[in-house]
């Protein structure tokens, strides 16, 4: 049976063969792997104010406005007003966008569904309910490590 460490151990190991994957997938739409990561966070949770995109991508203020507008000029995201805060901007990923992520992640899905099927409901809502946990603890790590830095002036 596998203790806590073993777990977290094959947890790293399918985020590295995720991260393989993603790249994969960036070449394919003819991507960075910074455009592509943006497009799954908008796929994931959309529509993002552009603010709330660049915290998660980490990335500065200008390096945004590059990446926004490169994915806009290729027709990858599209810009709306914020209703909420006119100073702000809304994002969406464009239908290109959209049917290309769609077509990748399908074979992805295809393939793994089965995997996750054979888990039975039981240990399946398990696992959902580790992932999720380990995910929100990620988001905030990285929000401390970020503000740490912030407030050591790097």
């Amino acid at each position: 049976m596998a203790d806590g460490r073993a777990v977290l151990m094959a947890l790293e190991r399918m985020k590295q063969s995720h991260l393989t994957l993603h790249h994969a997938v960036a070449r394919r739409l003819k991507i960075n792997s910074i455009d592509a990561e943006a497009i799954a966070h908008l796929i994931a949770d959309e529509p993002l104010a552009q603010e709330v995109l660049r915290a998660r991508l980490l990335i500065s203020k200008s390096a945004m406005t590059a990446l926004v507008d490169r994915l806009v000029r290729d027709d990858f995201l599209v810009r709306h007003a914020n209703p909420a805060d006119r100073r702000s901007t809304l994002l969406t990923v464009s239908e290109r966008a959209r049917h290309g992520w769609e077509n990748g992640m399908r074979r992805v899905f295809d393939t793994m569904d089965p995997v996750a099927a054979a888990l039975g409901p039981d240990a399946a809502a398990v696992v959902a309910e580790f992932l999720d946990r380990i995910t929100d603890l990620q988001l905030k790590l990285a929000d401390d490590v970020m503000r740490h830095r912030s407030e050591a002036g790097e």
